[in-house]
């Protein structure tokens, strides 16, 4: 099974919000992947309540906790994909990992960090999170990942 794990800085946002998009999509597809999300730097214990809300408009819920980026789960992917050039960077600070992506590589574009702004610029990220989902699907399914 193909591996995707999806990094931002303290998984309560980003990565949990493209892990469900990505997880719905693979699911209507009756696809088989394993897809989890992770943080550089986790300190809360809970999603923020606006990724909740906005994913819910969407009709997706969010089933996650926040987890702290591990060499395991570094090990463990086929692919990770930062939601920034800059944590990419980061993550090459340390090791040089081959299968690291930012979103930029990915989709085109990075994803801004929507955390501690209000509902509409958690909007605006959903939006952006779900262009990223699709294009990210077509290329596993074209790349025959999936």
């Amino acid at each position: 099974m193909y591996r995707i794990l999806l990094v931002c800085t303290g998984n309560t946002c980003r990565s949990p919000m493209i892990e469900s998009l990505l997880k719905s999509r693979f699911k209507a597809l009756d696809k088989k992947i394993e897809i989890k999300s992770a943080g550089l730097y986790v300190v809360d214990e809970k999603v923020n309540p606006l990724s909740r809300k906005v994913m819910k408009e969407r009709g997706i819920i969010i089933h996650h906790k926040p987890t702290q980026l591990t060499d395991k789960a570094l090990e463990r992917a086929d692919t990770i994909i930062t939601m920034t050039s800059q944590q990419k960077s980061q993550l090459f600070q340390n090791k040089c990992y081959y299968k690291v992506f930012s979103m930029r590589e990915t989709v085109g574009f990075d994803i801004p960090d929507p955390y501690g702004m209000g509902v509409e610029e958690y909007r605006n990220c959903a939006k952006m999170l779900d262009r990223a989902a699709d294009i990210i699907v077509e290329n596993l399914i074209k790349a025959g990942k999936v």
